[in-house]
């Protein structure tokens, strides 16, 4: 019988005005970390715990990642899945799910990042120089994401 699959959730969100306009807001990790210092992630993500749902998962994680306030305003029906995807880490195996939605600049100021995050997001797009954990950039100089979400960035923009 195969071990039991841990499950992530991810959800990016692409600003639909503003300077911003057409770009991916990345969250990056803080120097509090005490791992991945630096390294950027989708707008929001997290674990999905034993006997959470999916749905479920992504609304908490919204609100503890950017703040009641965001999650009690953002419209989570407008969010489509785009992709799932296995992947292992720390010799765990992991299936991801990943959404996808637009938000204006105006909603997106309303979000609160949490501790472990730095206190802006951090704006990408095709243009980006992103990398890959594995391309051993530095994550305090560049835009480095897990090599997991590197793949379904890629996705995302092609």
């Amino acid at each position: 019988m195969a071990p039991n699959k841990n499950k992530s959730i991810s959800v990016w969100l692409v600003l639909e005005d503003g300077p911003y306009e057409g770009k991916i807001a990345l969250q990056k990790r803080s120097d509090q970390e005490k791992r991945f210092k630096h390294v950027c992630q989708a707008t929001w993500t997290g674990k999905v715990e034993e006997n959470e749902s999916i749905d479920k998962a992504v609304e908490r994680e919204c609100e503890e990642e950017l703040g009641k306030n965001f999650k009690d305003n953002f419209d989570f029906s407008s969010l489509k899945f785009i992709a799932g995807q296995d992947y292992a880490f720390k010799g765990n195996n992991w299936e991801s799910h990943n959404f996808l939605g637009r938000i204006s600049s105006q909603n997106l100021e309303i979000a609160r990042l949490h501790e472990d995050a730095q206190s802006e997001f951090v704006f990408v797009d095709k243009n980006a120089k992103v990398f890959p954990l594995m391309s051993a950039k530095s994550p305090k100089f560049d835009i480095v994401m897990f090599d997991d979400q590197y793949k379904i960035f890629k996705k995302i923009i092609a």
